[in-house]
């Protein structure tokens, strides 16, 4: 076994979380449990995330890739968030 097998194994879980958190057909409720899933995960690997070893290209790439469809992860999440409030406004605009 590699050095980097147990990193390997994180960002795969990571991945494979992000690839669930992609599908479109989830209801809102899906969407945060898998968010919240993705948060207690990542607070669980922190030790093994902090640990300060150089990471070979391969993995520094598919960090970044990560770190991308995370940001894609907020702003969907922002947008979904959005929603409930617009909403709202748009019932209390027409009961006015």
């Amino acid at each position: 076994m590699s050095d980097t097998a147990p990193i390997d194994d994180i960002l795969q879980r990571v991945e494979q979380i992000l690839d669930a958190l992609d599908a479109s057909d989830q209801s809102s409720t899906e969407f945060r449990d898998g968010c919240d899933q993705l948060e207690c995960y990542l607070k669980e690997q922190k030790v093994s995330l902090m640990a300060g070893s150089v990471l070979p290209e391969p993995q520094k790439s598919r960090v970044a890739v990560i770190i991308e469809r995370l940001t894609g992860l907020q702003k969907r999440a922002e947008k979904r968030s959005d929603i409930p409030a617009g909403l709202q406004k748009y019932i209390a605009d027409q009961s006015d």
